[in-house]
């Protein structure tokens, strides 16, 4: 069985790369999705520990975001740097003739060969795979469909339905086909107010089904990967316009409540609060958002808290969206 190896710069495409694991975890089992190379023991040689894991998987995909490629360090780019972990996970798999996908994320566009080092240039021809946040379950499974031959395995089909319920539908379809035509002007009736009854695209919604949104937000903390996943995609996609959602997720961001909240959980906080509509937040939330954001980064500073990266990048976005 193969296995794919997931490449990203932290500060460039952390929350997409752990989202987009999860997602591929679920789909062929976390013994065959990579993210990160860890456990390399103090003193050994990082580059060939990198090769090492990279030699082992089938295929690799390369997170590329807007700033993939003008990263800097200490006022060079760190693509440039021979040491840089994210061109020698590249490199390494390019070498190896290992199947290299980039995954392009936030409208990042494909790099130029004539802007990459040379051992990353073959790169730029590479075919590229878009993720969007509109279409994410859908280009997620497009992509779990052209990785199935490198792992060996693939997504479960939906089961065909028995010999006898085939029979039995047979059987029926006169009748129901009278039925259908009755079903169908109902729905389209249905349809049809909906698209002039519902909320235009960008427009902010300022009630929501309070009790489902509540729900969902407990949800973001569930234990169940699954579950967590399901929620935030949700809160996104439906209450994204929602003043009710900002407020309850906004609650989340409390002292009291944040310091409680799983490392997934503090995740799937900040990411529906990144990703929601700006103009669906009273003057209060975004206050609110702003003294619990200063708060823990104070505390960040201090050395009195310690989160990961992933949270501490999406710390960082949140504070920037709402100082516009």
């Amino acid at each position: 069985m193969g296995a794919i190896f997931i490449s990203y710069r932290r500060e460039d495409t952390e929350g997409h790369a752990g989202r987009l694991f999860e997602d591929l975890a679920e789909r062929f089992g976390k013994e065959a999705v990579f993210i990160d190379v860890s456990g390399i023991e103090p003193g050994r040689d990082f580059r060939k520990a990198i090769d090492t894991n990279v030699a082992r998987c089938t295929v690799l995909l390369a997170m590329i975001g807007p700033r993939w490629l003008e990263a800097q360090a200490d006022g060079h780019r760190r693509i440039d740097d021979p040491g840089d972990f994210v061109r020698i996970e590249t490199a390494s798999a390019l070498k190896r003739d290992i199947p290299v996908v980039p995954v392009l994320v936030q409208g990042a566009r494909m790099p130029e060969a004539a802007a990459l080092p040379p051992d990353l240039a073959d790169l730029a021809f590479r075919n590229a795979v878009e993720l969007s946040h509109a279409r994410w379950d859908s280009d997620v499974q497009v992509l779990a469909q052209a990785l199935a031959p490198h792992v060996g395995s693939a997504p479960a089909a939906a089961p065909a339905p028995p010999a006898a319920a085939v029979e039995t539908a047979q059987a029926r379809s006169k009748g129901a086909w009278r039925v259908a035509g009755g079903v169908i002007l109902l729905l389209a009736v249905a349809a049809l107010a909906w698209q002039l009854l519902k909320p235009h695209a960008g427009s902010v919604d300022a009630g929501g089904d309070r009790t489902r949104i509540a729900a969902l937000v407990q949800q973001l903390n569930d234990a169940d990967m699954a579950q967590r996943k399901a929620a935030t995609t949700e809160l996104i996609a439906e209450y994204g316009n929602s003043r009710v959602a900002v407020e309850l997720v906004v609650d989340q961001l409390s002292e009291a409540t944040f310091g409680k909240l799983s490392k997934e959980g503090r995740v799937n906080v900040l990411t529906v609060l990144v990703e929601s509509n700006l103009s669906a937040w009273t003057p209060a939330q975004r206050e609110e958002a702003k003294a619990a954001v200063a708060r823990i980064q104070q505390r960040l500073a201090a050395g009195t808290a310690v989160l990961g990266p992933q949270v501490v990048e999406l710390l960082g976005r949140l504070e920037a969206r709402l100082g516009r």
